[in-house]
């Protein structure tokens, strides 16, 4: 008798095994695109990369003024994971893969703060040579070569009346340390400065307005930028290029902080992401954002060009984010709360110097 029980257990063993098995292959038809990828990245990745590209992103830019709250967020909103995270190390070094070609060297390791991943986000999304565009809209499809063929809306008239317009929508947002700052030395202001200093050494007059949008109310943020916006609009018709300067905040489901870094010339710098908009289903009220999307491609090739693995892939969504209000409008996140200020803000003077090169050619 016991010599058949045990046998039937057996049995019963061996049927549920199998029953087990024909229910994951009776899904596996429906098992979506991204969940495959991470089912095989899982087994390749670093511990905390396959986590953070399976769950998604929580991104506090990504709202665009639809914050149910009025207190600023470390995070909120979600924006589409990428595919391709590399580790620096568990301990807090330098990226070497996003190491600038124009150096063999990589910033000394640090130690990093606990519950923070440091790694370089690239490779996801569309690919053109050394161009990444992630498109997370439904009705509209990426041709990147085609894109950079066509002329962007810009004309830049150098050592004459402002041509490009620095503002910040989020401006208190602030780095490590201090994620949120009235400081200017200390905030995203600092990184508009920066990038304000290389157009200017340029010949291309910029007007950097620092105004205060999300203090001491976060709620309304964008409303207010509005305003800001049209004011220099109105006192300075021949501006071309806004740029919405911003820092990005991402993190997991199991509280890691991210903290994407590139090296370029030996020194570690925030990388830097475009976002573009979209008027994906035609109700955002934005009949010119192929322009933008222009402009935001050939920026995007020379942050490649000069310096390999600084810009995270170039964000095309279906968002206005008041990039509706010129043919020239951009936003463009520096790090995340995270990143030091020094990286922000060496990313910043390099991001000013890309978007020089691209301007150079506009006018």
């Amino acid at each position: 008798m016991k010599n058949w029980m045990q046998k039937g257990m057996g049995i019963c063993s061996v049927a549920l095994v199998f029953a087990a098995v024909a229910c994951v292959l009776g899904r596996l038809p429906v098992l979506q695109a991204k969940d495959a990828a991470f089912a095989a990245a899982g087994f390749i990745m670093p511990a905390g990369a396959a986590e953070a590209m399976k769950e998604d992103y929580l991104e506090e830019d990504e709202e665009d003024n639809e914050h149910g709250s009025s207190e600023a967020p470390v995070s909120s909103g979600v924006s589409s994971a990428p595919a391709s995270l590399q580790d620096s190390s568990g301990t807090g070094a330098s990226s070497q893969a996003a190491s600038s070609t124009a150096s063999g060297t990589s910033s000394s390791p640090v130690t990093l703060p606990k519950g923070v991943k440091e790694m370089s986000i690239a490779n996801s999304g569309s690919q053109y040579n050394n161009i990444w565009v992630k498109n997370t809209n439904k009705n509209h499809t990426v041709d990147i070569a085609s894109e950079l063929q066509k002329q962007p809306a810009v004309k830049i008239v150098k050592n004459s009346t402002p041509q490009v317009l620095i503002y910040h929508t989020h401006t208190t947002e602030a780095f490590l340390g201090d994620t949120r700052s009235q400081d200017k030395a200390k905030s995203v202001v600092a990184v508009g400065d920066q990038i304000a200093a290389q157009l200017k050494a340029a010949g291309i007059n910029v007007v950097h307005d620092t105004t205060l949008h999300d203090y001491p109310s976060y709620n309304g943020s964008y409303d207010r930028s509005k305003v800001t916006m049209q004011n220099n609009l109105k006192k300075y018709p021949g501006i071309q290029v806004t740029l919405d300067i911003h820092r990005d905040a991402m993190g997991t489901s199991d509280g890691t902080r991210i903290k994407p870094t590139a090296t370029v010339n030996g020194r570690k710098a925030a990388q830097v992401m475009i976002i573009s908009g979209c008027d994906d289903d035609g109700t955002l009220g934005f009949p010119n954002w192929e322009y933008n999307f222009r402009l935001a491609v050939r920026l995007q090739k020379s942050l490649a060009d000069l310096y390999p693995g600084l810009a995270r892939p170039l964000n095309f969504c279906a968002r206005k984010y008041n990039e509706n209000l010129t043919k020239g409008s951009l936003l463009i996140e520096f790090g995340t709360e995270v990143n030091t200020l020094d990286e922000a803000v060496y990313s910043g003077e390099l991001f000013g110097k890309a978007l020089v090169n691209v301007l150079n050619g506009l006018t």
